[in-house]
C-alpha cells in the first residue's frame, strides 16, 4: 500500500535535488527519507530515484510517479482542511473553476446556489486546458467548460460532463457599420474585414472563425488581439475591426457595438459542468440548478 510519507519523500527530492536536502525540508533524518524512497520502489518494482555527482534526480519511474504523488498529497492536504472547515463552520467547502467569459453571467447564481445548499464555495478562473488539468488532478472539484471542436474531452473513470447550455458566438461591429443589426449575412461578406482576434492563434474561437472563412474561401486579417472580451469590444466600438466573441461575453448593453447574424456558418459551442467522484451529491445537484436556471434567464 502507498503511504503518504512515501509520497512527500519522492516530491521533496525532485523539489531539493538532493536526499539531504529533502531531509532537512521535511524535518525528517536522511535515513527516513531513504527508508520511505526505498518503500515506494518496493510497491513500485522499480528505482525511483538515482544519485550522483550532480545530487540526487528522479529515474524515469520517479518521473512518472511524481505528478500522481503531487495530486495525492493535494487532495490529502484538502480533505484535512475541508473537515477542519467543516468542524469549525458546519460548512463544507467546494472548489469550483470557470472558464474567464462565464464567470459574470453564470458564476453569481452558481456561488448562491451553493451557499444555499450549505457549501462554502471557492472560485478560481483560468482558461480550458487548465480548468480540465486541475479537474483531472483533483484540485478542482468542479468546472464549468466548453468544448473546443476538434478536441474530444476524454474525463478518466468517475468524473461526470453535464451538458447545461449551448452558447452561440456573435459578430460584432461598430454600431455604423454598414452590415449592423442585418441578419442572413454570408460570412464572405466580411471578407475585407480587419478582425480583433484573441491573444494567441490557438484560441478556440478564432479557430472556428479560422475554419468558416476558409470554407467562405478567405483567410481572416487580423489586426489586434486581446484576451480581454471587454477590451476587444472596445477595439469594435473604436472601429478598429470587427469580431467573433461568445455569447457570454457580450456586452450588457450593446450600445457601443451591434451585432451581425451570419447565414451560412453555425457558430455555437456546448457549455458542460464536470464534477470529479469526490462531489457530494447535492452540491452536483445546486450547481446542475443554478447552470440551467442561468440558461434560462
Amino acid at each position: 500500500m502507498l503511504d503518504l510519507r512515501q509520497l512527500r519523500a519522492l516530491r521533496s527530492v525532485a523539489e531539493e535535488g538532493s536526499v539531504l536536502r529533502a531531509a532537512t525540508a521535511l524535518h525528517w533524518s536522511q535515513p527516513t527519507v531513504t527508508h520511505h524512497l526505498r518503500g515506494l520502489e518496493r510497491e513500485l518494482g522499480a528505482p525511483v530515484v538515482t544519485s550522483g555527482s550532480g545530487g540526487t534526480r528522479l529515474t524515469p519511474v520517479g518521473e512518472a510517479m511524481l505528478p500522481h504523488a503531487v495530486a495525492m498529497l493535494d487532495r490529502a492536504e484538502r480533505a484535512v482542511d475541508e473537515v477542519r472547515e467543516l468542524v469549525a463552520a458546519g460548512r463544507r467547502r467546494i472548489a469550483i473553476g470557470v472558464f474567464p467569459s462565464a464567470g459574470a453571467r453564470l458564476l453569481p447564481q452558481v456561488v448562491r446556489a451553493l451557499q444555499q445548499a450549505g457549501f462554502e464555495p471557492v472560485v478560481s478562473e483560468a482558461e480550458l486546458d487548465p480548468l480540465m488539468a486541475a479537474v483531472a488532478g483533483l484540485r478542482l472539484d468542479a468546472a464549468i467548460v466548453y468544448d473546443a471542436p476538434g478536441r474530444p474531452t476524454i474525463l478518466p473513470p468517475g468524473f461526470r460532463m453535464i451538458p447545461v447550455r449551448q452558447e452561440h458566438l456573435a459578430v460584432i461591429v461598430p454600431p455604423a457599420h454598414p452590415l449592423a443589426g442585418r441578419t442572413g449575412v454570408p460570412l464572405a461578406d466580411l471578407r475585407g474585414e480587419a478582425w480583433i482576434a484573441g491573444a494567441t492563434d490557438e484560441d478556440p474561437v478564432d479557430a472556428a472563425l479560422a475554419r468558416a472563412a476558409e470554407q467562405a474561401g478567405f483567410a481572416p486579417r487580423i489586426a489586434m488581439r486581446s484576451d480581454d472580451y471587454a477590451v476587444v469590444a472596445a477595439y469594435v466600438a473604436a472601429g478598429f475591426g470587427v469580431a467573433l466573441v461568445p455569447e457570454l461575453a457580450l456586452p450588457a448593453h450593446l450600445d457601443a457595438v451591434a451585432t451581425v447574424e451570419i447565414a451560412d456558418a453555425v457558430f455555437e459551442r456546448r457549455i458542460f459542468l464536470v464534477t470529479a467522484p469526490t462531489v457530494d451529491a447535492s452540491a452536483r445537484a445546486a450547481l446542475e440548478r443554478a447552470l440551467r436556471a442561468s440558461a434560462d434567464a
